[in-house]
């Protein structure tokens, strides 16, 4: 006979209400993170170690809806060292699966239990194929579909694997990650509509044929594979120029591209105005100037915050701005303020 719980005293409920708490100004923090930015395929490379550490999860995947293949594909894959995609059918075959079909939040304690997968649904099944492939043993399992709108259209699923310290996933976190999945689901909906979460400032390479849409997809899948800037993967692995890349993506900012010439020296004059941090935050640096016009570079020319730090600085200036690429800007950005020798 199983004995009740017994109360919790006042300093245990005080206790429960801050671990809550404090649980929920991280998952807002993440949340507005997300919000933040239109690269959400990136952003969801570069927070999958807060959401493992918020969720105190080991590894992660994410899926994303493919309409034409009828299919969740991965799109995130912490701990899976392979550029190929994983493609689940949406059916009762694998846990994702699972809940695309039913659209509900799963939540298992012990994958290699018949018993507790069954009484989940008598059809569910673990796919076991990963871990054999890996090595790694998958034991745990919350996983949550990420429905946008009244609709509650299907978008994708987050899959969060084996909780740390052989821990056991609890109703705050089922409650926590069906909150989080409704965030990503409306960041994602709009990209996923058109079948592609690339930014949407590099979708103009394709276009222009600089690079193939196919290559830049799997440039995409490449950078997050190896946590790098998709810029990075297109120059470094891809070989493509920097100058296409910039030429590129100023022509659709309206913008003259101007690269980091290598005898390009900064204006010490202006320097006097500069601070590194507010630099490097806002994306600007002087190129030069010419009586009274400040040739500003920027890699992100629509940055309203930016533009009133300009102001700031070069308040009796005219300004005209040209567009760099962040590998452009890193290097200028070290030429105005070199580092230290032996630092």
């Amino acid at each position: 006979m199983t004995l009740p719980a017994p109360p919790q005293t006042d300093q245990q409920q005080l206790a429960a209400m801050q671990v809550r708490l404090d649980f929920a100004k991280k998952l807002q923090a993440l949340s507005n993170k997300v919000h933040a930015t239109d690269n959400i395929a990136q952003i969801m490379i570069g927070l999958s170690p807060e959401i493992c550490e918020l969720f105190q999860c080991e590894r992660l995947t994410l899926y994303v809806v493919n309409k034409e293949r009828g299919a969740l594909v991965s799109k995130v894959k912490m701990g899976i060292d392979s550029n190929k995609e994983l493609v689940l059918p949406i059916d009762k075959q694998s846990i994702a699966g699972y809940v695309a079909l039913t659209r509900s939040t799963v939540r298992i304690n012990n994958l290699n239990d018949p018993e507790e997968l069954s009484s989940i649904d008598p059809e569910l099944q673990f796919r076991k194929q990963v871990d054999e492939i890996t090595g790694y043993r998958t034991e745990r399992m919350l996983v949550a579909p990420l429905l946008q709108g009244l609709s509650k259209e299907l978008v994708g699923v987050l899959q969060l694997i084996n909780q740390r310290a052989d821990g056991q996933f609890d109703s705050v976190s089922e409650d926590g990650l069906e909150q989080f999945c409704a965030v990503l689901a409306l960041a994602f909906f709009q990209r996923i509509k058109t079948g592609a979460l690339l930014p949407k400032r590099y979708e103009v390479l394709a276009e222009q044929g600089v690079i193939s849409s196919q290559e830049l997809e799997l440039a995409q899948r490449w950078a997050q594979r190896k946590s790098k800037d998709l810029e990075q993967v297109l120059v470094e692995d891809f070989k493509v120029p920097l100058a296409a890349i910039g030429r590129a993506l100023a022509a659709q900012v309206n913008l003259p591209y101007q690269p980091c010439e290598t005898s390009w020296r900064p204006d010490r004059e202006l320097a006097k105005k500069l601070d590194r941090a507010a630099c490097q935050q806002y994306q600007w640096l002087p190129w030069s100037k010419e009586r009274n016009v400040v040739v500003v570079v920027t890699t992100d020319p629509e940055n309203r915050f930016g533009a009133e730090s300009l102001k700031r600085a070069f308040a009796y200036n005219e300004i005209a701005l040209r567009y760099t690429t962040p590998t452009d800007f890193g290097k200028m950005l070290e030429k105005y303020f070199p580092a230290a020798k032996g630092s």
